[in-house]
This record gives structure tokens, C-alpha cells and sequence, in this order.
């Protein structure tokens, strides 16, 4: 079966029927050409028609405000901590706890699955469905790990190692992100919650923000890789 352009624009409007759209992920996984057009109509469609900003977690940015805060904290606080101290620091232990199943809870795979996020060494790291689409999914293509993952596309960093950025379909929102390799997993620099239109409907694909994108550009040393480039580096592990 053959898709015209006009088909694949309306993909990438999330405008095709449902029959019509399952046929075309179906031919995308089969085809990498067909998969990366689409991917192109979908980019195109972001430059024109820019999302609202959201909320942009930078793994860096949160670390720096940490440490100025704990700096600040230590010249503050005297030598013995008073009742009133050790009540606000059980107060930012629940806050964090809180926090980490919010970031975490929309991200569980299917039963059998670990969740595809964890914090690790301080980091936020992708495993269980995420990771493996990481590991192996063509780029511009709809993963087939479960949960909507779908790698955007793959490109050399600045500093060497390769990265990637994805999107995924959650419980009530969808995320959007970037994924780097680095000491044998993929972490996650940056990472955006995307959510739904108003009444519940999921759209055919989650666009990169543009905040996303952003970081993309900024991180990467050249071109994208094509799909042979591609291929190679997951022969390899994703190591150079």
C-alpha cells in the first residue's frame, strides 16, 4: 500500500482516521524511507506551528540551585539543629519522595516491565521500554517496546558521545526528551511532560518542543545520523 504526501501531512496533523493510521505505522516500521519522510513532514509541522511552552526540567540548572541553596543553608544554621529544623527537613524529604513518584508514576511500563525512569547517581536515567527503544529503535520511527516511545532522531554530542531524542505517551500526559549515552545507560539532560488537548484525545505523535529541540541543537557536533549511521552505532553499543 502506498501513502501520498497528502496522507502523510495529515498524519503529521493528527488528522488520518484510525484504520488509516494504524496502516501507516504499521508500512513505517517496515520502512525506514517511509518513516523518516514522515518524520520530516512532522518537523516541518513543529517550525510552522510552534507548541505553548512548558515546563523544562535541566538536570543542571536543578543542581546549581541545590548547591546555592545548601551554601546559603550552612552559613545560616548554627552547629545544633533545633526542633523547628529537623521539622522542615522531614517536610523536604516528603516533598522530594512526592516528587519522585509524580516524575516516575506516568512512566511505568506494562507489568512485567521495570519503569522506564530512575534517578541514578544523581542523574535521571531511561530503563525498562525507554531504554530499549534507546538501544535499538530506528530513529523516525514508531517504537514497537509499548507505550508510544518514538526516537526522533540520533546525532553525534559535542563531546563525543551519541544521543538521542525521543518521545513517549504516558497516563495522562505524554513526555518528550533527550537521551544521552554515557557509562553504559542513557541519561536524560532534559526532559519535558507534554500535555493532552482539552476532552482526553490523543494525537497521532507527540511533537519534540521546541525547548527540547533547542537542546538538541545546542549539544550537537553536526549532521544526524542517517539510518546506516544509525545502524552502526547500535552494532556497536552506542559506544565510539
Amino acid at each position: 500500500m502506498s501513502f501520498s504526501d497528502d496522507i502523510l501531512m495529515a498524519y503529521a496533523d493528527g488528522e488520518l482516521d484510525q484504520a488509516t493510521r494504524l496502516a501507516l505505522e504499521a508500512a513505517m516500521r517496515r520502512d525506514a524511507v517511509l518513516a523518516r519522510r514522515v518524520a520530516q513532514y512532522q518537523a516541518r509541522r513543529r517550525m510552522a506551528a510552534p507548541r505553548r511552552a512548558a515546563t523544562v526540567v535541566q538536570l543542571a540548572d536543578v543542581r546549581a540551585t541545590r548547591a546555592a541553596t545548601q551554601q546559603a543553608a550552612r552559613k545560616a544554621r548554627k552547629l545544633r539543629w533545633s526542633w523547628m529544623e529537623w521539622g522542615a527537613l522531614a517536610g523536604v524529604l516528603v516533598l522530594g519522595l512526592a516528587a519522585g513518584r509524580y516524575l516516575l508514576g506516568d512512566w511505568q511500563a506494562d507489568q512485567q516491565s521495570p519503569a522506564s525512569l530512575a534517578w541514578r547517581d544523581g542523574a535521571l536515567v531511561a530503563q525498562g521500554r525507554l531504554a530499549l527503544a534507546l538501544d535499538q529503535a530506528p530513529g523516525g520511527t514508531a517504537g514497537v517496546y509499548g507505550g508510544g516511545v518514538r526516537i526522533a532522531a540520533s546525532f553525534v554530542a559535542t563531546d563525543g558521545g551519541y544521543c538521542r531524542s525521543f518521545t513517549a505517551s504516558g497516563g495522562a500526559q505524554d513526555m518528550a526528551g533527550l537521551a544521552c549515552r554515557s557509562g553504559g545507560v542513557w541519561k536524560l539532560p532534559v526532559w519535558q511532560q507534554v500535555a493532552r488537548p482539552a476532552g482526553g484525545a490523543r494525537p497521532a505523535g507527540v511533537d519534540v518542543p521546541a525547548a527540547v529541540q533547542a537542546v538538541v541543537e545546542q549539544r550537537s557536533a553536526g549532521q544526524l545520523l542517517d539510518a546506516a549511521a544509525e545502524q552502526d552505532a547500535m552494532r556497536r553499543g552506542w559506544v565510539r
